[in-house]
């Protein structure tokens, strides 16, 4: 998507609409989603994709505080752009995702920044670890869909978390401690 489509798109988008009672509720559609978090390597940065086990998202385009989110990712089905990072990724100093073979979020606040933009707050679970974190979202519609049409939509989630905070240390020598984090889940309206 062109900067200025997807621009156009999230200011048409908004978060105000028309009158809606309830939270809309949105599921997860894996075509058209992908999971990435990224680490310092030296000069390079080592990258994990993870499948998404489960997402549910309810999104109050009227009242934005009564948005929920919750993602749930696969640990232990972990892959890198590394071929021999992948099995450090899910090894017991980082993931140890034989023990903790998910990685979770749960929004717990919820916030408009502008024109469907968010600040998302909730607890984070790593390594069995549970920790608040505060993340970006950025909700969209695709190309071509109808002014106002919220039927299906992309939300963009970023943010940056420490691995240490969760016990994820290992190889600290070599690689950073900050994890770049990039969720891209397409939804689509339940029902």
């Amino acid at each position: 998507m062109r900067r200025g489509t997807a621009l156009a798109t999230i200011l048409a988008l908004g978060l105000a609409g028309p009158a809606i009672a309830a939270p809309v509720v949105y599921v997860y559609d894996p075509e058209g989603s992908a999971v990435i978090a990224e680490a310092d390597y030296g000069p390079i940065a080592v990258r994990a994709r993870m499948p998404v086990a489960g997402a549910s998202l309810a999104i109050d385009f009227d009242q934005v505080a009564n948005s929920r989110f919750a993602v749930t990712l696969r640990a232990d089905k972990a892959t890198s752009n590394l071929p021999f990072a992948a099995r450090a990724i899910r090894s017991e100093g980082v993931l140890d995702a034989a023990h903790h073979p998910e990685v979770s979020f749960e929004s717990s606040r919820v916030a408009a920044t502008g024109p469907g933009r968010l600040i998302v707050t909730g607890q984070a679970t790593v390594r069995g670890a549970t920790r608040e974190v505060t993340l970006s979202a950025v909700i969209y519609r695709p190309p071509g869909s109808a002014p106002g049409e919220r039927g299906e939509l992309k939300v963009l989630v970023t943010g940056t978390i420490s691995r240490a905070a969760f016990g994820a240390s290992g190889h600290a020598g070599s690689v950073g401690d900050t994890v770049r984090l990039r969720l891209l889940l397409h939804v689509r309206r339940a029902g």
